[in-house]
């Protein structure tokens, strides 16, 4: 009987995570996302390009924000990005990307980090950055799956 109310507790925990979002719109760069409703902003960028935000048990934490291409294109721009992270010791095992979006994980140690980026007007782009415990991969799964879908560019450039 415990074992069953175990399961079902584990069960009913993880959507009750993933299903609760709120939108978030960045005014600077104009991208869009949906944020984990359980996680709370620790740090707001004060140039206005994004945030951070920490899950409620403090292991995740999530970072929202908007740059301006430094590289040629998109793509070099990535690649970039991923030569950075590898230098700071995360094994990239996943890496995909098209000339609008691309995304990549990782892990170092027992730390899951998984980055998406999307290109967005006047060469700038947008970013989500997620770094949870790979105990956890099954809670992040929905989590980074949702916000894959929801970080969108503005519909026209100004």
């Amino acid at each position: 009987m415990i074992n069953r109310f175990i399961l079902l507790l584990c069960l009913t925990a993880t959507p009750a995570l993933a299903d609760d979002w709120r939108p978030y719109a960045n005014a600077r760069f104009g991208y869009a996302i949906d944020l984990p409703g359980d996680f709370k902003v620790t740090a707001e960028a004060d140039n206005g390009d994004g945030m951070t935000l920490t899950s409620k048990d403090g292991k995740a934490e999530l970072r929202v924000f908007g740059a301006n291409r430094m590289e040629d294109d998109f793509a070099a721009e990535v690649k970039s990005r991923v030569a950075m992270d590898k230098q700071d010791g995360w094994a990239i095992g996943y890496n995909k990307s098209s000339k609008t979006w691309a995304s990549y994980s990782g892990s170092r140690k027992d730390r899951i980090l998984y980055v998406r980026a999307i290109a967005l007007c006047h060469d700038a782009i947008g970013y989500f950055t997620l770094d949870y415990p790979k105990a956890a991969l099954t809670q992040y799964d929905p989590i980074v799956a949702h916000m894959v879908k929801t970080l969108a560019a503005p519909p026209r450039c100004g």
